[in-house]
């Protein structure tokens, strides 16, 4: 049994993903079990010990946090610091797929305009109370 890429060299092992066989130097130990080059490519790219975790993006984290104080306390100030943080935080996110967090920043955008609108119609409320 000869190699598969290399037919004057004989065949040690078979690839674990096409069953071919290859010589020492067409394969490539991973986990335990040998691949061929065009295999390896595939095993790595999907296997889940090869994806890259997920980091928290520290921004969204903070632009929630901020929209939630902002909600109860002085949202007028605190709401467009949320919102501008949500937007550099899903800048951010969109720039690395290892970020975790447009879940956050979507949360942070609306509690934001939430605490926003909420304050503009106190003071809305407030002016109409007095002008009677």
């Amino acid at each position: 049994m000869q190699c598969r890429n290399h037919s004057e060299i004989p065949a040690v092992d078979r690839c674990a993903g096409c069953a071919e066989a290859f010589c020492p130097d067409c394969l490539v130990e991973i986990h335990g079990r040998k691949y061929c080059g065009s295999c390896k490519v595939m095993t790595v790219k999907y296997s889940p010990v090869y994806q890259e975790p997920n980091v928290h993006c520290a921004k969204a984290n903070e632009a929630l946090t901020y929209s939630i104080v902002g909600l109860f306390l002085c949202s007028i100030i605190l709401g467009p610091v949320a919102l501008s943080k949500a937007n550099e935080a899903s800048k951010e996110i969109k720039g690395d797929s290892r970020l975790a967090g447009s879940e956050k920043v979507l949360a942070a955008r609306i509690i934001a305009c939430l605490g926003i609108a909420l304050w503009a119609l106190t003071m809305f409320s407030r002016a109409g109370g007095k002008g009677s």
